[in-house]
């Protein structure tokens, strides 16, 4: 039967996963940005920006995939409504944000970046409502907790 704890675990090991995959790109980054210049996808003078920002894109997800991480422990912990994972969710949503960043001098070289940029962004936004909802309700669980 699926249940709430597995798929929490199930979220954790792709997590894991795509962190592995984050830290394996590292190392490919300038192959993977001359294939999509040989395919005509990225304009090769901006090839040097272009694996900058990409690299920089997978630092600043590689962040992400960290606070997701630990997010994900402490629900898997029964640690929900506790500051801490507002800060996770806090530092995820700017992090999502500082990826439009790269993405947008990316996009310069290669158009299609831009609705990952768009997409982020939005990210960002979503995440930010969902950390005041969080932040909200882990006051009033403190504020429950005194008056106990």
């Amino acid at each position: 039967m699926w249940n709430h704890d597995k798929s929490t675990t199930l979220t954790l090991i792709c997590t894991r996963i795509a962190a592995a995959a984050d830290f394996t790109a590292l190392f490919f980054v300038p192959k993977i940005v001359d294939f999509f210049i040989y395919r005509g996808t990225v304009q090769a003078e901006g090839r040097m920006p272009v694996i900058t920002s990409v690299y920089i894109c997978l630092v600043i997800g590689g962040v992400i995939l960290y606070m997701l991480d630990r997010l994900l422990n402490n629900i898997k912990h029964e640690d929900i409504f506790i500051s801490r994972n507002v800060s996770y969710l806090r530092g995820i949503s700017w992090a999502c944000f500082a990826l439009c960043v790269p993405c947008l001098v990316i996009t310069i070289y290669c158009q299609t970046f831009f609705f990952i940029l768009l997409a982020s962004g939005f990210m960002g936004l979503i995440l930010k409502v969902v950390k005041n909802v969080i932040e909200k309700a882990v006051l009033i669980k403190e504020e429950n907790d005194y008056t106990v």
